[in-house]
């Protein structure tokens, strides 16, 4: 074999080790879509169907998601006494204009979840059911898996408690 061929070769070989060592350092992809819930009889043919709550029921929501990942400026994971996993997220200025327009106007609705990773997303069992305006731009979400809760621990920073007045 020729000597610069077998260079090339390890070169390439080199490069394959080190890209991936550096990918490796980068936070790993998620995730994180909220749809509003849509009336069935209203719903436009667009409109996905899912399965959600305890108990389950049938609902359509919006084709188009109204809050992502991309909105989330901080997240705080923890798990219930239950054992059930959780998360508060702290929305950015246009995430937290866009949350309370959607619980002003959505109010009987469900905002419904969906989380997962650059794979593969699931519809989070447990809607977030909108029963009043939420201005703050704090979001909860609960029914994940123990790899869901790690892999948003990992991607976000963690949320700071508000400060207490005094």
């Amino acid at each position: 074999m020729h000597p610069l061929f077998q260079l090339g070769i390890v070169a390439g070989l080199s490069l394959c080790s080190v890209f991936p060592a550096q990918a490796a350092g980068r936070k790993q992809a998620i995730t994180l879509r909220f749809y509003v819930e849509v009336d069935a009889s209203t719903a436009d043919p667009f409109a996905v169907p899912v399965r959600v709550g305890t108990p389950e029921r049938h609902v359509f929501h919006e084709s188009s998601s109204s809050l992502s990942e991309r909105q989330i400026l901080a997240a705080h994971v923890y798990q219930n006494k239950n054992g059930e996993w959780a998360a508060l997220f702290k929305l950015d200025g246009t995430g937290q204009i866009t949350l309370s327009n959607i619980s002003s106007s959505n109010r009987g609705k469900s905002l419904i979840a969906y989380v997962g990773d650059a794979k593969i997303s699931r519809v989070l069992p447990n809607d977030i059911l909108i029963d009043r305006p939420v201005s703050d731009g704090i979001l909860q979400i609960r029914g994940l898996l123990p790899k869901e809760a790690l892999l948003i621990q990992s991607r976000f920073p963690a949320l700071k408690p508000a400060a207490s007045p005094r």
